[in-house]
C-alpha cells in the first residue's frame, strides 16, 4: 500500500487531495489537526476495490476479522445493525491482509462513516437560525457559540433572540450572552418579534433564536414552536442532539421534532461521552446533515463545523485521543 499525508484548510479539502492523488478509493488512515490545517493520512487500496455498504436486509457471514471490527464498533456505541453493515463492507472491499490489520480495518470504517455522514453549510446571509430540542441539551449555549462565531470570525452582524417565554426567566441567559457579546437581544413571541429581530440584524446579518426545550409528550409545545417558525421567512431549524444520550433516545428526539422540519443537526456534549457511536448511529439513521459539533463550554472556541471526516475520526478514536 502507498501511504501519503495530505494537508488542507479543512478535512474535506485534504480528503479531496488524497482522492485526486490516490484515486476515489483512497483509504483514510488518520485525520488530525496540525495548527490551523487538517492533515489526512491516506493509502491506496488494491486495484479495482470499490466500497460497498450492504443494505440492512442483506446479511453476510462475517469472518473472524470482520467480527473483530464489528465488536470494536459496538464497543464504541454503534448499533449492531450499523456495525455489521460496516464490517460486511470491510470484508467485501478489503483484502484478507488489510482486514486482519486492526489499524487498516478501523481506518476503512472511519472512511466509510465519513462517506455516510454529510455536512450542512453555514447559514446564508440574511437568515434566521432557530435551535430546537429537548430541555437541558445545550441549546442556549450552542446558540451563543453560533452567534459568537458569526460575529467574531465572519464579521457578520448578529442578533440573539429568545422564544423561551414559557418559563419564568427563560430568556435571561440568552440576554446575558447578548450583553457579553455586545450584540442586540430580542424577545420573540410572534411573527412581529421575528420581523423586529430581522430588522435589527439587517440584510447581511444573522438572527440566532434560542427556543424553549420541549419535553417528551409535550405536543402543545411542539405545536406552538411550529406556529412560530412557520411565520419566519428564510428560517433554518437546527436540531440539537446530545452526544451523551443513547441512540434510541436520540432517534426518538428526531421523530418528535420532525414537525418543525429541521434541516440540520448540532451535536452537543461531544466531550462528555465514552460511546460516540450512539449519536453517530442516530445521525446515520435520520440522514440529516450536521452543521455544528460542540465539545465544551468555551464560547466560541468549543464549537466546530460538522465535518464528516472529523466526526468519523472522533467516533472511532481511542479513548485517550482528542475529541473533534
Amino acid at each position: 500500500m502507498v501511504v501519503k499525508t495530505f494537508r488542507g484548510r479543512t478535512a474535506a479539502e485534504a480528503l479531496a487531495e488524497a482522492r485526486e492523488a490516490l484515486g476515489a478509493d483512497a483509504l483514510v488512515l488518520e485525520t488530525r489537526r496540525s495548527g490551523t490545517a487538517v492533515e489526512v493520512v491516506a493509502a491506496a487500496q488494491r486495484p479495482g476495490a470499490r466500497p460497498h455498504l450492504p443494505p440492512p436486509g442483506e446479511r453476510e457471514t462475517l469472518g473472524r476479522d470482520a467480527v473483530a471490527l464489528r465488536d470494536m464498533l459496538t464497543a464504541r456505541g454503534f448499533s449492531l445493525v450499523l456495525s455489521e453493515r460496516i464490517a460486511a463492507a470491510a470484508q467485501a472491499n478489503l483484502s484478507a491482509e488489510q482486514l486482519a490489520d486492526r489499524r487498516t480495518a478501523r481506518a476503512y470504517a472511519r472512511d466509510l462513516l465519513a462517506l455516510i455522514l454529510s455536512q450542512a453549510p453555514e447559514a446564508p446571509v440574511g437568515s434566521l437560525v432557530a435551535l430546537v430540542g429537548p430541555p437541558g441539551e445545550g441549546k442556549t449555549t450552542t446558540a451563543a457559540k453560533i452567534a459568537a462565531r458569526a460575529l467574531y470570525r465572519a464579521g457578520r452582524p448578529v442578533v440573539l433572540a429568545s422564544a423561551d417565554t414559557r418559563r419564568l426567566g427563560g430568556a435571561e441567559q440568552m440576554q446575558a450572552f447578548a450583553r457579553a457579546l455586545g450584540a442586540p437581544f430580542r424577545l420573540v413571541r410572534d411573527a412581529g418579534g421575528i420581523d423586529e429581530a430581522r430588522r435589527a440584524a439587517g440584510p447581511s446579518g444573522l438572527v440566532v433564536v434560542d427556543t424553549p426545550g420541549v419535553a417528551r409528550g409535550d405536543a402543545e409545545g411542539i405545536a406552538a414552536l411550529a406556529r412560530l417558525l412557520e411565520s419566519a421567512r428564510r428560517s433554518e431549524v437546527e436540531l440539537i442532539l446530545a452526544a451523551d444520550r443513547d441512540a434510541e433516545t436520540l432517534s426518538d428526539t428526531v421523530r418528535r421534532f420532525e414537525a418543525l422540519r429541521p434541516g440540520c443537526l448540532a451535536v452537543t456534549r461531544a466531550d462528555e461521552t465514552a460511546s460516540p457511536g450512539q449519536v453517530v448511529t442516530a445521525i446515520a439513521r435520520c440522514g440529516l446533515p450536521v452543521r455544528h459539533v460542540a465539545r465544551g463550554p468555551e464560547i466560541p472556541d468549543d464549537l466546530e463545523a460538522g465535518d464528516p471526516a472529523l466526526i468519523a475520526a472522533w467516533a472511532l478514536a481511542d479513548a485517550a485521543e482528542a475529541t473533534p
